[in-house]
């Protein structure tokens, strides 16, 4: 059902290779039901490797293998057609389905562990990336990101926002491998430190990268009452999503604008040089053939051509839509479903839960197949650089979130 309701939208709007996305998209799905299985495995569960992990490297092998078979270095048009990364991380997006009431309680308290420092952090460890370490200012906001705030979301909102999707996948990658340590460590020394339940919760939730991570963190630690918490600090802190992607896309269409008008004027005061160049020349090898005219180049031949589009419709273009679907479904849940039964909001909340997390196992599937091992190791330095920013980001995070959960859920 899931994937005739995506057909049937590719189709509508035609998108490119639509006729050949069931086929791919067979495949993918698949993959990420192999995934899925290989995660709930019993014996292979102990060791805390997700579907996530799991379907980035299936994905990679099948990448990685079909060279081989095809003879070719690029995706066949069947299974690229399938690759929608994008698409499928937005719609588990939209499913959220963030409940009020849930929120409620606790939400002064969560605000307070996951928007003081993941702003401002985000902002300070991306200008490290690219200040100190060399990395390019998009994917080092994009690392940053996914770091601060909940992990493949977050890349690919911000990346999208910036017009940089293919820029995800490395980061995405890294990120959905490491936070496996902190997953399984966390829980063993918020134990050892003898934080409460709800400390402990809020710590998950606001530095581990994403849901089903939290969730797990919570679980390994053995309270209700942290897995409550850590799954109301997470909401709030994905709830940051929205207006991130549209600020950055904002601000990045105002950054790319100006850079076009200064290169337009860089271009125009070189042209201008040039045509005096060209007039003094010809009026020194004149002088003394007073019968020649010469022929006078006005200066003001070129007129800049100021960017083709205006600031408003590059930000539409690079607004995430992903924000007004979130917004809508929120408003449906918490307005349309009766509260007054608890239950039926559980199921309703649920079962979106369950189809997100199928959207979000795709993504990753769809990462894997983005990821060439020749590709990794002819960037073997720049894939350094990542590792170290987000180990120094991670380390920051999970410190300055500790500070702020023992603050927020025991001082007050």
């Amino acid at each position: 059902m899931m994937g005739l309701l995506v057909w049937l939208s590719l189709t509508a709007i035609q998108a490119p290779a639509y006729k050949k996305f069931p086929l791919g998209y067979t495949v993918i799905f698949f993959i990420a039901l192999i995934s899925k299985m290989l995660a709930h495995n019993v014996i292979l569960k102990k060791a805390s490797l997700g579907d996530s992990i799991w379907a980035i490297l299936l994905g990679c092998c099948l990448r990685n293998i079909l060279p081989f078979m095809t003879k070719s270095h690029t995706l066949p048009k069947w299974l690229k057609g399938a690759q929608l990364t994008e698409m499928y991380i937005a719609v588990s997006l939209v499913l959220l389905c963030i409940d009020i009431s849930v929120l409620r309680p606790l939400a002064p308290r969560a605000l307070f562990v996951t928007w003081i420092d993941t702003p401002s952090l985000f902002l300070v460890v991306a200008f490290i990336g690219w200040r100190y370490l060399k990395i390019d200012t998009q994917t080092a906001i994009i690392m940053s990101g996914a770091t601060f705030i909940c992990g493949s979301s977050a890349a690919i909102a911000l990346g999208s926002s910036m017009g940089v999707i293919y820029k995800t996948e490395m980061p995405i990658a890294i990120i959905s491998i490491f936070t496996i340590p902190s997953l399984i460590a966390l829980p063993y020394i918020a134990k050892k430190l003898a934080f409460s339940a709800a400390v402990s919760g809020a710590w998950f939730g606001g530095c581990i990268d994403s849901t089903g991570a939290v969730i797990a963190a919570a679980s390994i630690y053995g309270d209700k009452d942290a897995v409550n918490t850590s799954a109301v600090v997470k909401m709030m802190q994905n709830i940051l999503i929205g207006p991130l992607a549209v600020f950055m896309a904002w601000g990045w269409s105002r950054y790319e604008l100006q850079a076009a008008y200064k290169k337009e004027e860089e271009l125009l005061r070189r042209k201008e040089n040039l045509d005096d160049y060209t007039v003094n020349g010809q009026e020194d090898c004149t002088i003394e053939d007073a019968s020649t005219a010469t022929v006078k180049h006005p200066k003001n031949i070129h007129s800049t051509s100021k960017p083709k589009e205006k600031a408003y419709v590059m930000l539409w273009k690079r607004f995430p839509k992903f924000v007004i679907g979130f917004i809508i479904t929120a408003v449906l849940f918490n307005t349309v479903i009766d509260q007054d039964r608890p239950d039926k909001r559980t199921q309703v909340n649920d079962f979106c839960f369950y189809v997100a997390e199928w959207f979000s196992t795709l993504s990753f599937v769809s990462i894997g197949l983005g990821l060439q091992l020749n590709d990794l190791k002819q960037n073997s330095r720049n894939l350094g650089k990542l590792i170290t920013l987000y180990i120094f980001a991670q380390l920051v995070d999970i410190v300055v979130t500790c500070l702020l959960a023992w603050i927020a859920f025991d001082m007050f």
